[in-house]
């Protein structure tokens, strides 16, 4: 058996929040059509946004997904998602 850990950090609270006040739910229901190119929604984007920037690292676009690789992203964002999901062309 292969056990690997996944940083959280202070990151929950601030996902919880975001699922809480349904941040992902509000911003796509302002923009239903969504790109059929990305498997993650504009909403779950904008989470991954705040999440990066209350993460006090501040990472640029083009470097999402090294920030969020050692981050348990399906438990922040969603089910499915993965860190190459959040890029800067999905972004």
């Amino acid at each position: 058996m292969t056990y690997f850990i996944r940083n959280l950090d202070h990151l929950g609270l601030v996902a919880g929040m975001c699922k809480e006040i349904g941040v992902a739910k509000l911003i796509d229901q302002a923009h239903p059509k969504q790109s059929k190119d990305k498997k993650i929604s504009y909403g779950q984007l904008v989470e991954a946004m705040i999440l990066n920037g209350l993460g006090f690292t501040g990472r640029t676009l083009h470097m999402y997904p090294e920030y969020f690789a050692d981050k348990p992203v399906e438990r922040l964002l969603g089910e499915g998602i993965k860190a190459e999901y959040i890029n800067d062309d999905a972004l």
